[in-house]
């Protein structure tokens, strides 16, 4: 099958309305809460030169590496949930949660080598883009096969996107690079206006709020995606009830 962007795309925005109401709930749960909690209890220290943002982002790291493993945990979690609604056979919210939470574990452990593998490739830069293409699908390759092994989960990622890594990372590309602009617009208009209006307190609050909607709803997207992109390198007819 042809890998087009615009059949992509078009499965994207599929998904998205026919579960719209879901998704939102399992974003609100699993993305946007942690991004909220974060942006507030462990504000990142601003920075005025690259040289004193790499030193504060390091020590950012250092200090509060095991909450934003947490976070990440979660926002796996909720992208695995989100996988097994749109894969599995119609189940509740409830089930797809616990779907997700059982498969955490070896998705976890899977990302582990997956990023290694990229971080490898990222030294020469594009063969890293390349890695990226070809793994993609890792999520949506566990959620809708229920494959656990992390190895065989890699390896399947692997067989259905090749011939289009290349194809597959500028898609993702290009949708990251276009929802990242919105979203920083919307982020620096809002939030200078709620600022402006109701004071640093109040208005700093709700920039807040703001910003962590952007990130679910980004977050979202991208899984969305995702599985808009498994469903075309494997065949709808693979690709669940959706």
């Amino acid at each position: 099958m042809r890998f087009s962007y615009s059949a992509v795309w078009e499965d994207t925005v599929r998904l998205i309305r026919g579960n719209a109401s879901l998704l939102i709930a399992l974003a609100g749960v699993f993305m946007f809460l942690p991004a909220l909690l974060m942006g507030y209890f462990l504000p990142a220290p601003p920075a005025a030169t690259m040289t004193e943002l790499a030193r504060l982002a390091e020590e950012y790291f250092h200090a509060n590496w095991a909450w934003m493993l947490l976070a990440n945990l979660a926002n796996m979690a909720g992208a695995l949930a989100m996988l097994q609604l749109l894969f599995g056979a119609r189940p509740t919210v409830g089930q797809a949660i616990a779907h997700g939470l059982a498969l955490l574990p070896f998705y976890f452990l899977a990302t582990i080598l997956s990023d290694i593998m990229i971080g490898i490739g990222a030294i020469l830069i594009l063969p890293g883009f390349y890695l990226f293409g070809r793994m993609a699908v890792l999520a949506p390759v566990m959620a809708a096969e229920d494959r656990r092994n992390p190895i065989d989960a890699i390896g399947r990622s692997f067989a259905l996107s090749r011939g289009n890594g290349w194809a597959v990372i500028g898609l993702v590309v290009m949708v990251a690079v276009t929802a990242f602009v919105l979203s920083f617009l919307v982020n620096a208009i809002f939030g200078s206006v709620f600022i402006i209006l109701l004071g640093q307190h109040i208005g700093g609050m709700l920039a807040l709020i703001v910003r962590a909607v952007t990130s679910a709803a980004f977050s979202t997207l991208m899984v969305i995606l995702f599985a808009a992109i498994y469903r075309r390198l494997a065949g709808e007819s693979a690709a669940g009830p959706n």
